[in-house]
């Protein structure tokens, strides 16, 4: 069975197995060295207090799932939702008139995993001259780019478009 927490969960657990070792160690050596006995309410106080303050430290950001919300409020601590994601207009313009535009992606699904490569040629009327894409079995992200980019140099060559 895998687990997996969030930023602010994993550092919370974190730190109470940690106090909670600690506590424990601490104990002993009082009970060994000085003849007292730790109050267990005040161990658990100890532990609480510590993962109460390492939440305020702002450690990491919690996932926006019920499973989090659920061990944050067990906790009596208050979540740290992610930021949104900045949204940019992108204006997309047209190449000069005799100009040929291309636009080439190439991805990988893992380092090196099944990935592809494909691009778009667009004249100054923003009208598609020409496409393509190629699947790929097994490939690194950075080497389907490349061959994104020469690929179009060769097809935009092959058909003419010898200003792109």
């Amino acid at each position: 069975m895998s687990v997996s927490f969030s930023n602010q969960v994993r550092v919370l657990w974190k730190t109470a197995i940690h106090v909670v070792v600690w506590s424990v160690w601490l104990a002993r050596n009082q009970w060994i060295f000085e003849s007292k006995n730790m109050d267990f309410r005040s161990a658990l106080f100890f532990v609480w207090r510590a993962v109460s303050d390492a939440n305020r430290l702002e450690i990491g950001c919690m996932r926006n799932c019920v499973d989090d919300l659920l061990i944050l409020h067990h906790f009596d601590l208050r979540g740290r939702p992610a930021r949104a994601h900045v949204i940019m207009s992108v204006i997309r313009s047209p190449p000069a008139s005799g100009w040929t535009k291309v636009n080439t992606d190439g991805a990988a699904l893992s380092s090196p995993g099944a990935g592809g490569y494909g691009g778009i040629f667009c004249n100054c009327r923003a009208f598609v001259k020409g496409c393509f894409d190629v699947p790929l079995d097994h490939v690194f992200a950075f080497e389907a780019e490349l061959l994104s980019a020469s690929i179009a140099i060769n097809f935009a060559w092959q058909n003419g478009w010898h200003r792109i």
